[in-house]
């Protein structure tokens, strides 16, 4: 019997879609909740100290992507990247990440001491997440609700992210989005995977 374990944060954007999936698809997994400056341990099995990092036994697998499709591989459940359309549900979903990647980034600039700070960097950051929810607005349109897919999973998690760490604004000038948003929310597996802070 495979043992999963999986070293995640407390408010990762990334380790929430990873929850999900495992949840979705039934997946017993036991979470533990690190704080990746105080993780040396982690260094033997990624040396990157990123999270998450999945432990199956003896097998450590990296990276989000790789362990939702990881967990979509062992399930009997309807597979959330469908052959038809597989690559622009890879593709929306590498850029939801995107938008995860400049929020989280943000974040951390603006945590640094004042000296410190590069307004720069924080515009280009913020710009960024602006322009891939714009993109988002205009360019994406898979609200089926009968189908649920991994391009879903990750921007409802990049776009909850990125209220919390940055703004709730773009809901206002994106009302397709906002629309869809709202009412992904209300699945138990978005509620159950909100940060307990």
């Amino acid at each position: 019997m495979s043992e999963f374990i999986l070293y995640n944060g407390l408010t990762s954007p990334f380790g929430r879609k990873v929850k999900i999936v495992s949840i979705v698809h039934e997946i017993d997994v036991e979470e533990k909740i690190i704080n990746i400056y105080e993780a040396g341990f982690l260094d033997q099995h990624n040396p990157l100290r990123k999270i998450p990092t999945l432990l199956i036994n003896n097998l450590t697998i990296i990276d989000s992507d790789n362990i939702c499709l990881y967990f979509d591989s062992i399930t009997k459940k309807k597979s959330l990247f469908p052959k038809d359309p597989y690559w622009e549900i890879m593709s929306h979903t590498s850029i939801a990440n995107g938008l995860m990647e400049a929020v989280l980034e943000r974040f951390m600039e603006i945590s640094r001491p004042d000296k410190e700070k590069s307004k720069k960097t924080i515009d280009k950051l913020e710009t960024r997440a602006l322009r891939t929810i714009e993109w988002l607005e205009n360019n994406w349109n898979n609200y089926n609700d009968g189908y649920l897919t991994m391009d879903q999973i990750a921007i409802a998690c990049a776009l909850d992210y990125t209220s919390f760490r940055f703004t709730n604004k773009w809901k206002n000038d994106h009302t397709n989005l906002n629309k869809w948003f709202n009412i992904f929310l209300k699945n138990d597996f978005m509620e159950s995977t909100l940060p307990k802070i």
